[in-house]
């Protein structure tokens, strides 16, 4: 459903859409969010699938892209975390965290709700298992055990302490442990420690013994047991004052994996019903490994949600309200901690509607803006410019709208150029992406950068955004900010530590830290390149050949075009271009 700026305000499936359709139109609807979307829409448009489960693939993947403001928005962008292992790539594989897109060849184990998990899950598995998790360039250039081995956590395959045969047993057991099979790999151990103790192989079997005694440790904590096949997520819905939860925990093989808390958007007045059906079917986009879903209500239309993951999954997923057992202990416990996350980010989010309300009571706006960027610049001695561009509305940041902008083209350490540039880039991206302009700019700076901006805004001839300045006192005291109001040419003094205070100082503090954050990366990257690489047909091996060969920079800056054309790799022409190269400029490795 589109609306008259032929912008997408709705979408929906239907088995019979003329039927589906035709209730908004026939008062069969009178809610007021329907109410609300049918004054709205101006025309529609439809696709015709092939099943259920494709309309709902169809339907996630459209509402993802235009994100409908009558939609319920699954907003957590992170990725789920992996835990990953190069096996096939690698005589000795690595295992390590991922998130993303699985790019590697070798065997990813997950996805898990918490990334905590994971790295607690792995720092176990290195305790116990000991199998390698550094990387492969650390791996492949070790001439020695590292401190890894010093401490026990791992058998030094890089320098040959361990055979592959014994290697891979230990990631066997690596692979059971995170598959839930931990009953099956203390068998194992128990037969080995047998059998070593057996053939007098004492400090062997007492190593054996300590594995097992660590993963009987790890199965005593699991607060509620579980059955080996245990095979289900718990999915718990809540609201308060407009703010919607949803706590995912997950059981797989029989391992509790923790929980995630999720914030989706929902227009006002969604029941929680229809809001946990709309949740189902963002989550489970397109794939499900869970044999059931517990859930603290029924979602509406349970039946057709349950024959649509069903559809998806390739065979029966049960959808219930009500389990036994177990299962209902652990349903309960996550209720429990979706409770306590609310009460926290409701807290939060009150404090800030109060904050955001300070537009108008302590600025004199006429109205709280509906949405607000700030401007940073970071360098440092005027190298590496970059500026950042924060976004905040009244729910607080709207991080997927954060941009960083590379300065270009201007003296060193000219903060007023950085600024006039980082609004002329801004104002550009906006115009590109057809993005409505923000109510208020805050500039991160005293009148002279406000100025800047204010240039730039009156040469565009736009007049629908104010500009604010924010300045430290003289002894840049945090909390101690001054507002530089250019409509009145005055200063405004917030109350040290107030309300005021600490919104606009957050707001400011997010700026800077996302354009030092920019920075930095590309000092770093600075630092961590060669002069020689801005030599064509020089790359970071034959650097090192160089380098290694003369000893450093200054054996190879006193070295002679013969002694360069004796390097492996360096051919008579390569040599006189690096020969040239080293007389011509100084070279820093």
């Amino acid at each position: 459903m589109f609306d008259a700026d032929n912008e997408v305000i709705y979408v929906g499936k239907a088995r019979v859409l003329k039927n589906r359709v035709a209730s908004y139109f026939t008062g069969q609807a009178k809610d007021n969010k329907t109410m609300a979307l049918v004054a709205t829409i101006d025309h529609m448009a439809f696709h015709i699938t092939r099943s259920e489960a494709e309309a709902l693939l169809l339907e996630n993947q459209l509402i993802k892209k235009h994100s409908p403001k009558y939609n319920v928005l699954l907003k957590d962008g992170k990725s789920y975390p992996y835990i990953y292992c190069s096996v096939n790539e690698d005589e000795f594989p690595l295992i390590e965290f991922r998130r993303g897109k699985k790019h590697g060849k070798g065997r990813y184990f997950g996805p898990f709700p918490s990334a905590n998990y994971v790295r607690n899950s792995l720092h176990f598995l290195q305790k116990v298992f000991k199998v390698r998790q550094c990387n492969n360039s650390t791996f492949q250039n070790r001439s020695r055990p590292c401190l890894q081995h010093q401490i026990n956590r791992c058998t030094a395959p890089c320098v040959g302490y361990v055979t592959p045969a014994e290697y891979q047993q230990q990631l066997q057991y690596t692979f059971d442990f995170i598959e839930g099979k931990s009953n099956q790999v203390v068998d194992s151990l128990m037969h080995r420690m047998e059998q070593a103790a057996n053939a007098q192989h004492y400090e062997q079997a007492a190593s054996i013994r300590d594995q097992i005694k660590a993963i009987r440790m790890i199965q005593a904590k699991q607060s509620v047991e579980m059955q080996p096949d245990d095979n289900f997520d718990v999915v718990t819905v809540a609201q308060q004052n407009n703010l919607y939860i949803v706590t995912v925990g997950t059981v797989r093989n029989g391992q509790f994996m923790g929980y995630r808390n999720h914030y989706p958007s929902a227009p006002k007045e969604t029941t929680l019903a229809e809001f946990l059906y709309a949740f189902l079917g963002l989550y489970y986009d397109d794939q499900i490994t869970a044999d059931a879903i517990l859930c603290n209500i029924d979602p509406s239309n349970k039946a057709e949600i349950t024959d649509i993951l069903s559809a998806i999954k390739g065979k029966k997923v049960f959808v219930t309200s009500k389990p036994k057992g177990n299962r209902l202990k652990l349903l309960r416990q996550a209720e429990e901690n979706m409770q306590n996350a609310l009460t926290i980010k409701a807290n939060k989010y009150q404090t800030w509607q109060n904050k955001w309300a300070l537009w108008q009571t302590e600025l004199g706006f006429e109205q709280a803006p509906k949405r607000v960027e700030c401007f940073d610049i970071s360098h440092q001695m005027g190298e590496h410019t970059r500026a950042s561009c924060v976004v905040f509305d009244d729910k607080g940041a709207v991080k997927k709208m954060y941009r960083q902008y590379i300065m270009e083209n201007i003296t060193a350490a000219d903060d007023y150029a950085a600024m006039r540039q980082v609004i002329e880039k801004r104002l550009a991206s906006i115009k590109k992406s057809k993005l409505t302009y923000p109510d208020v700019f805050v500039i991160d700076g005293g009148k002279g950068q406000v100025n800047q901006a204010l240039a730039i805004l009156e040469a565009q001839d736009i007049t629908s955004i104010r500009v604010i300045g924010v300045t430290k006192d003289d002894h840049r005291t945090a909390g101690e900010e001054r507002i530089y109001l250019p409509d009145t040419k005055q200063f405004i003094k917030p109350e040290s530590h107030g309300l005021l205070s600490l919104m606009i100082q957050y707001i400011r503090d997010e700026a800077h830290r996302f354009a030092i954050k920019s920075h930095r990366k590309a000092y770093k990257k600075s630092r961590n390149t060669s002069t020689l690489e801005d030599i064509p047909g020089i790359g970071t091996k034959r650097r090192n050949q160089l380098l290694k060969h003369f000893g450093g920079i200054q054996g190879l800056n006193k070295a002679g075009l013969d002694e360069i054309k004796l390097v492996s790799g360096i051919s008579e022409k390569m040599a006189q271009v690096i020969y040239q190269f080293l007389h011509s400029k100084g070279s820093n490795p």
